[in-house]
Formats: C-alpha cells, structure tokens, sequence
C-alpha cells in the first residue's frame, strides 16, 4: 500500500520549442568552433547523443554529433527531427574532392545527393544564395560512401562511375533521405578538407574511431611502425582545422538566409 507521505511524481518538462536549423556533423573537430559561437546555449542528453542549442544568425540552432557513416548520421537527424522539429535541416562538415577542379577549403552546397545503392535526390539549392562571406560557395554532386576513400585513383574511379561526382563523404545521404521522407528542408553543406589528387596517409584507415574520435594508441602505433608518417597526420590535423574554421565563417552567412 502506498503511503500517504509518498513522494509523487513532479510536472513533466515542456519539450523544446522548435528550432530553425539543425545541424547534423559526424565528427566533433567539423562544427566545435561554429558550437562556441551558439549564444545562450542549453544541452539535452539522451542515452547516445547530446543536442546543443543556442542562437546564431537570428536564428535558433540546433547541433548533433552523430558518429562516422550513415548509420550513426540517420539516427541523429531522426533525433533532432522527433525532439527539436526543425524547419531546415543542414549536412555539414568535410568532404573529399572527386573533382580535379576543386580546392582544398572550398565551399560545395550540394545541389544533387546519391549513394553507392543507387538513391539519387535533386536538392533545392535556390536558398541561400552562392555567397559565404569571403569564401566563394560552389554547387556540386555529392556521393555519400560507406568507408574512406584513401587514394587519388580510388577518387577517380569513383568520379567516373558515379555521374561525375564532385565530392563525397560518408553521411549527407541518410541525412537528406531522412529529411525527404519527413518532410523537412535540407543543405548538404560541405568543405574540402582533401584535393582529389592528393593520397591520404594510409594510417587514417586507422586511427579514427566510430564516432569520429581520435585513436591515440592506433596513431601511437603507426607512428612506431613509420615515423615519417607523424609529419603527414599533422599536417592533416592541420587542414582538418582550416577546414572547420572556414565552415565556421560560412555557416551563420547561409543560416542568416534561410526563411
């Protein structure tokens, strides 16, 4: 029999109001310098993820870090699409260049998704308009892979048998197929972070973990096994940084310009 004096269970917590934007990343060194600009910033945990929001750009944002690959990105933005609801929904983060044309830290807005398993989804790019502040904002192709694509001849080979892609990553297609299916308006907004001529250290296969996470032990490892390869990753640290700060300049400019 329950006591009189039991403790009964206290009003339950409005949801959040609905945001404007939210922002789906796989890694946290993609949008950790855009997050520090969120002003007045609240946190919501759930058992996987943590949801930051704030203000930016007039406008309330909404972040998730959902982990490497499409798996992890289709469960966050179904996350942030049930608790958050927002009106637009933006991909954003790095991408490797299947395009010779295209140069480290340019802007790609991709105007066409597709993945290896034959989707294909027209974007309306039409909002924003082709304008980040000092950086100069390209429309493209973009083909969502599942594993890291290492080598320039891996990238060209993809280029080729894939309608002439023009950058690729490992998330943008679960992102838009979700927001396509509920109804939500979506950017895939993408930086280069690595040209398509340029190989990538084949340590990179592994010393980044699931989740977008730095292996210490596996880096720790490579470097024992192959000592030059400490320069290549630094230098790699080093563009994976450049590219976040110009997402971080580009972000408000495009957020500013969504109704």
């Amino acid at each position: 029999m329950m006591s009189s004096n039991s403790a009964r269970p206290g009003p339950v917590a409005p949801p959040p109001a609905p945001a404007d934007v939210g922002i789906v990343a796989a890694m946290p060194m993609e949008i950790a310098p855009l997050l520090a600009r969120l002003k007045n910033p609240r946190k919501y945990a759930s058992e996987r993820h943590t949801v930051l929001e704030g203000e930016l750009s007039g406008k309330i944002v909404v972040a998730i870090i959902t982990g490497v690959g499409r798996k992890f990105a289709r469960r966050g933005t179904q996350l942030l699409i049930g608790g958050h609801r927002p009106r637009w929904i933006i991909s954003a983060g790095f991408a490797g260049a299947l395009d010779p044309g295209l140069t480290r830290n340019q802007v790609v807005l991709a105007d066409e998704v597709l993945d290896t398993e034959g989707l294909r989804l027209s974007i309306d790019v039409s909002t924003p308009s082709q304008s980040g502040g000092k950086h100069k904002i390209t429309t493209g192709r973009l083909l969502t892979v599942d594993r890291i694509i290492r080598t320039a001849a891996e990238k060209a080979a993809l280029r080729e048998e894939y309608h002439r892609a023009d950058v690729l990553d490992m998330e943008t297609s679960a992102v838009a197929s979700v927001c396509t299916d509920r109804g939500v308006r979506f950017l895939g907004v993408r930086v280069v972070s690595d040209e398509a001529g340029v190989d990538l250290p084949p340590e990179v296969l592994s010393i980044m973990g699931p989740t977008g996470s730095f292996r210490v032990g596996a880096a720790m490892g490579a470097i024992w096994r192959r000592p030059s390869s400490l320069k290549e990753l630094l230098v790699l640290r080093d563009h994976a940084n450049a590219a976040a700060q110009v997402l971080t300049e580009v972000l408000p400019s495009i957020i500013r310009q969504l109704p």
